[in-house]
């Protein structure tokens, strides 16, 4: 039985129109075209790229877009997006991801302002400058939206993030190919405390400059997954440098072993009572503590860099492995947001956290700059 129909243009739209249901079941494609069933729990995913379109076929695109229902999608993704299709999907009231890329304006940004279901937002395009997140302050987008990525934007504004002030979930901001220089960190620094991660796709230490890296760190902000107490900050900015100079950076493939799977060598200590971690902590000996799944692909990944690094560092180091599906206590205790988290404490206080998979030399690095050494 259908829980509602959703009407696209009899004549189709172009692109590819994915069903899926949420908690399971494989996608399906279907047409964009007349009437698409839905069932109860399905979703709806868009995705168009119509950079080489012409400027007619774009046109019609937008009109359809803006005659659809205003729940047709949950995620839209336009590649080749102008102004008129930012207007025309401004009207999804249920998307909840949109990645925009293409040669729109602020003109177009400044028309997103209705999404009050919107989490993540994508904006590529070399003509905005950042002056139409002015127009979303105290909007519902601005209300819902937690992550947002800047990509490509070369005339971007770093001032123009004053307007997220007014974004109180906004927790994320990711640059790639925008510079982060003292400017954009002034904009960042004022967003604090509800911003708690900037990424950056220049690494930390080597196009990001030794200082305004500190800056970052000292007010309490995550930069690419790695964060620190603000009186580690200029300790962890020096470690970032010297990882850049020496190559020690983290790669995708790091902890994968040769000839297939990782294989963990029962290194660290996997706890699930909290009291037991808590005797740990206590004690005198700094404890590593890695929040994973057995789900998760990259933990399987991190685990033997872990194990490599704790051995290394023999009685100076202890290091504790929980899986978050069987310590229900642990994300929250740690207020992790997912998995993997890593984090040291020592003296029962948090020296340094990251998230995602680094290699040996990094985490051996990050671990000297509070003091733990090899053994």
């Amino acid at each position: 039985m259908h829980a509602r129909l959703i009407q696209f243009p009899e004549q189709g739209l172009p692109g590819t129109l994915v069903r899926y249901t949420e908690g399971g079941g494989e996608p399906v494609e279907v047409e964009p075209r007349g009437a698409v069933a839905l069932s109860s729990g399905s979703r709806l995913v868009y995705v168009i790229d119509a950079a080489d379109a012409e400027a007619a076929g774009k046109e019609a695109l937008a009109d359809g877009l803006a005659g659809l229902p205003s729940d047709a999608f949950v995620v839209a993704d336009l590649g080749g997006a102008t102004d008129g299709m930012l207007r025309a999907v401004a009207g999804q009231r249920a998307v909840r991801t949109l990645v925009l890329s293409g040669d729109f304006t602020d003109e177009g940004v400044a028309a997103l302002g209705s999404m009050p279901e919107l989490t993540d937002l994508v904006l590529e395009s070399p003509r905005f400058t950042g002056a139409g997140l002015a127009a979303l302050a105290g909007s519902e987008t601005a209300g819902s939206l937690d992550t947002l990525v800047l990509s490509g934007t070369t005339a971007f504004e770093p001032r123009s993030l004053a307007a997220l002030a007014e974004a109180p979930h906004l927790a994320s901001l990711a640059f790639e190919s925008v510079p982060v220089d003292h400017a954009l960190a002034d904009a960042l620094v004022a967003l604090t405390p509800h911003l708690a991660e900037v990424s950056v796709a220049e690494r930390p230490g080597h196009d990001l400059a030794l200082d305004v890296l500190e800056r970052l760190l000292a007010a309490g902000l995550s930069v690419n997954g790695i964060a620190a107490p603000p009186e580690n900050a200029a300790l962890f900015a020096r470690a970032a440098a010297e990882a850049a100079d020496t190559g020690a950076f983290e790669d995708e493939d790091a902890g994968d072993s040769e000839g297939g799977e990782p294989q963990e060598r029962g290194v660290l200590r996997e706890i699930t009572d909290e009291a037991e971690l808590d005797r740990l902590l206590a004690g005198p000996v700094p404890v590593l503590v890695d929040l994973t799944a057995p789900w998760c692909g990259p933990c399987s990944l991190l685990t033997p860099v872990l194990e490599d690094v704790v051995e290394a560092c023999g009685d100076a180091l202890t290091g504790v492995k929980i899986d978050v599906d069987r310590a229900g206590w642990a994300q929250e205790r740690f207020d992790a947001m997912g998995v993997p988290t890593v984090i040291l404490v020592r003296g029962g206080k948090e020296s340094f956290r990251f998230s995602g998979v680094v290699d040996a030399p990094r985490l051996t690095g990050w671990l000297a700059a509070v003091g733990v050494t090899a053994g």
